[in-house]
């Protein structure tokens, strides 16, 4: 029976992921039995020449991997420009494989050693290394339903392609073409090959075309919802903006979430392990992606949302798919009072998120009072979790760590996780939470927000701690004066 075109429609991008994953797996194989014939051939000692090889080959992927993933999740992708990096560096080892065979002394001596396995191995296993956070992001970016695959999800995905066209690219290369091509030619081809994807705009994910759905001025801020339309098999996304910034985003049919800190978000939810039927606190609804995703995942959940303006409620069950069998119950009106008259006791998790168009926590729920007063709120076990914008380099990371220090005056386990990477130099989503009970185990990550270690926090030296009002300073002594 044939694929209807829905079916087609949500497997384009699993297939198309892995045929790239699996062109990255064969040019890896190409390159370790290609250059790795060539360097050995011209090498005197073979175990500490193989040594060498593997060496040079396993470092330099694991730097591209490690280099590559800050960054990958990035707006503008970039992926095509790591296509062609990547083609562009193998083919630079064919030239010189192909120039090496021609004059055989050029790669002796150690500085001739050094540039055959700089180029030949390292510079195109590098690059190679790169190209996998991106296109593992752009995959993630691409899925249509972000729980049609089970296990590794999309992660799976490229690491069966990664591992089937290595096995697939041996095959090919060791059996059929090294002994009928030389090393130059093939390291050529497989750079041209390396081209395609980014000649065909693979992964770019450009959108096409975005139009205004809604556009209304409320007493609170400026309130818009877009529609985006991508080209080729990427189904449309649904984007808030408050103050013409971006709040909210999810895909039209899935529902899943565009914004990687939501997606963390609910990741780090599950992780925590409520049981069926807990009761969830959300300060500021945006879209009400997060809070609509836990109502579906467990429908005996308790939700209760704390929103400032009415009009936002109203658009996210107009346009962004929440429904009154949901169960979510709203309040229209400061996170702060209604966290200061709301019963004790009365959440298993509570999540904030409060902005108005502006990258800044309000200050009156960044305080010492603040985070007492949510405490209060908490049930034993539970967890209280901030959306937190800042950037962590820099001076201005000093106010990001004085809402950490902040919030550990009043939690003593608080966790960090961080998405683009700790020493990204531009502002980034953070995801913070805090336990009311001292050793409570927070998740090892929150989806691909990876841990920062406390013991690698960086100190209170330059911070403060926030408060509602600061205390009254004490009376200075006045200096006696001695008459003479």
């Amino acid at each position: 029976m044939g694929a209807s075109r829905s079916e087609a429609r949500r497997r384009s991008p699993v297939s198309g992921v892995l045929a790239q994953a699996e062109l990255i797996g064969a040019a890896l194989a190409a390159l370790g039995l290609g250059s790795g014939s060539l360097v050995l051939f011209r090498s005197t000692g073979l175990l500490s020449a193989t040594t060498g090889l593997i060496a040079t080959l396993a470092a330099a992927l694991l730097l591209g991997l490690w280099a590559g993933a800050p960054g990958a999740s990035a707006e503008d992708s970039p992926l095509r420009g790591r296509w062609l990096a990547a083609s562009l560096t193998t083919g630079v080892g064919g030239a010189f494989a192909s120039l090496w065979t021609l004059h055989p002394t050029l790669g002796d001596g150690p500085v001739g050693r050094a540039a055959a396995l700089l180029l030949l191995v390292a510079a195109p296993a590098y690059t190679l290394g790169l190209l996998l956070p991106a296109l593992l992001a752009a995959a993630e970016r691409q899925d249509d339903e972000d729980d049609a695959l089970p296990g590794w999800g999309m992660l799976g995905v490229v690491v069966a392609g990664v591992l089937l066209g290595i096995v697939f690219g041996a095959m090919l290369v060791g059996l059929a073409l090294l002994p009928w091509l030389s090393v130059g030619p093939l390291l050529l081809g497989v750079g041209a090959l390396l081209s395609i994807p980014a000649l065909r705009g693979e992964g770019a994910a450009a959108p096409s075309q975005e139009r205004a759905l809604f556009r209304t001025e409320t007493p609170f801020a400026r309130l818009s919802v877009v529609e985006v339309e991508y080209s080729a098999e990427r189904q449309p996304e649904r984007r808030l903006l408050l103050n013409d910034e971006q709040e909210s985003g999810e895909l039209v049919r899935s529902g899943a979430p565009t914004l990687a800190y939501v997606a963390a978000a609910e990741r780090w939810l599950a992780e925590t392990g409520p049981a069926a039927g807990a009761s969830y606190l959300f300060l500021g609804g945006g879209a009400y992606t997060l809070p609509r995703r836990v109502a579906e995942r467990d429908p005996r959940a308790r939700i209760a949302v704390v929103e400032l303006d009415p009009e936002v409620t109203r658009v996210a069950y107009r346009f962004f798919g929440v429904r009154r069998e949901h169960g979510i119950q709203t309040y229209h009106g400061d996170a702060r009072a209604f966290a200061r008259t709301a019963a004790a006791g009365a959440y298993d998790r509570v999540y904030l998120d409060v902005y108005t168009g502006g990258e800044a926590l309000p200050y009156h729920l960044t305080t010492r009072e603040a985070y007492e007063e949510l405490r209060r709120l908490l049930r034993p076990g539970g967890w209280l979790a901030l959306n937190v914008i800042a950037r962590t380099t820099g001076g201005e990371a000093r106010r990001f760590w004085s809402l950490v220090r902040t919030l550990a005056e009043v939690f003593p386990t608080v966790a960090v996780y961080v998405h683009l990477g700790r020493d990204y130099p531009e502002r980034q989503n953070l995801l913070v939470a805090a336990s009311p009970e001292a050793g409570a185990t927070p998740p090892a990550r929150a989806g691909f927000f990876e841990p920062w270690p406390r013991e690698e926090w960086a100190g209170w030296a330059g911070t403060a701690v926030f408060r509602d009002l600061e205390p009254a300073a004490a009376p200075q002594p006045v200096a006696e004066q001695v008459n003479g």
